[in-house]
């Protein structure tokens, strides 16, 4: 009898502690399942985030891709515009020259039968003027060479010691230069003058 009294006691002091025990358990379950739920939640953020990373990512692709074709083509174009352009350009100039040809076999036929030194002489002057305006219509001017010496647009091909010139001036030209706008075809070969005590070959 009075052990049954003693365990009846027994088991009063222990059910408290076994209530706070499951009470724990559960609110360290309830914690876990929370965490887990935030956890899922952030990797279910990121995967959307990777998604639309991913789409992003394919549109740039794409862009990029019709960018390159699209400047693939510009450049295609251009290659043929200027191809274009440049032909047309010869034939222009070629044209104009034809007719300055024309001019020339007239004026050879003509010396043929005539004696006319005068007239065939005024024929080729004539030409002449013809085949000069024909190349500045087109760009091409003769080269400038009164004044000093210009190495851009000169070549000093002799010295000349004199005292009525200044230092470097241009004395003689054994060759007229051309330039095609500011681009030079060939330079003026010229005769520069120098001091008497300074004779020495320009370059």
């Amino acid at each position: 009898m009075e052990n049954n009294q003693e365990n009846k006691k027994t088991e009063e002091q222990e059910q408290p502690n076994k209530t706070e025990e499951e009470k724990k358990e559960k609110e360290e379950k309830t914690i876990d399942e929370e965490y887990v739920k935030q956890l899922e939640e952030k990797v279910s953020q990121l995967e959307e985030k990777l998604k639309k990373t991913e789409e992003q990512a394919k549109k740039i692709s794409a862009l990029y891709q019709s960018l390159q074709q699209d400047f693939e083509r510009f450049r295609v174009r251009a290659m043929k515009e200027k191809e274009g352009a440049i032909e047309e350009g010869i034939a222009k100039f070629a044209k104009e020259i034809l007719t300055i040809i024309d001019n020339f076999e007239k004026a050879i036929e003509s010396a043929k039968v005539s004696e006319d030194i005068s007239a065939l002489a005024k024929g080729v002057q004539m030409i002449h003027y013809q085949l000069v305006s024909t190349l500045e219509k087109f760009g091409i001017q003769e080269i400038i060479t009164e004044g000093e010496f210009n190495p851009a647009e000169h070549e000093a091909v002799d010295t000349y010691v004199s005292n009525e010139h200044k230092p470097n001036e241009i004395v003689k030209v054994l060759q007229k230069g051309y330039k095609y706008k500011e681009k030079v075809l060939r330079p003026a070969k010229v005769v520069v003058a120098l001091p008497p005590e300074e004779k020495e070959e320009i370059t």
